[in-house]
């Protein structure tokens, strides 16, 4: 009975993450937003132009993790690569004293994680014919 219910609890957990997971651009391009107006104390102004930049990020970010064809490797440094790009046009909209908070912001920012994806169809394939011709 114990393992039943701690494999339920485990069962809901992992929907929970699942769940989680899945936001759409839009939703975390608010979410990023509303941070940086809370982190940066950002005017009017400011807010209505990191608002684009960042749902331009959001999209592209989605974008690269949906590519099947690409390794996680390559997809990290294309989202690293997409962050520093939008860092550098929300740095130019900010003051001084929000540049510095800015830096920390962007230091405290957790790491980027991709799920594992399965490797290419062609690449597999080629293993499934090397593997017949060594039967």
């Amino acid at each position: 009975m114990k393992k039943l219910f701690l494999t339920g609890i485990g069962f809901f957990l992992a929907m929970s993450l699942i769940f989680a997971q899945q936001t759409s651009p839009e939703e975390n391009a608010t979410k990023v937003v509303t941070e940086l107006v809370t982190k940066l104390t950002l005017n009017d102004e400011q807010k209505t132009a990191v608002s684009p930049i960042v749902l331009d990020q959001e999209k592209a970010i989605a974008a690269v993790i949906q590519d099947t064809t690409t390794t996680a490797d390559v997809k990290k440094e294309s989202i690293t690569k997409l962050q520093g790009e939008s860092d550098s046009k929300i740095a130019l909209l900010l003051t001084d004293e929000q540049k510095v908070a800015f830096k920390k912001y962007i230091e405290e920012r957790p790491a980027v994680s991709i799920p594992a994806t399965p490797a290419p169809t062609e690449q597999k394939e080629n293993n499934n014919e090397n593997s017949n011709q060594q039967q």
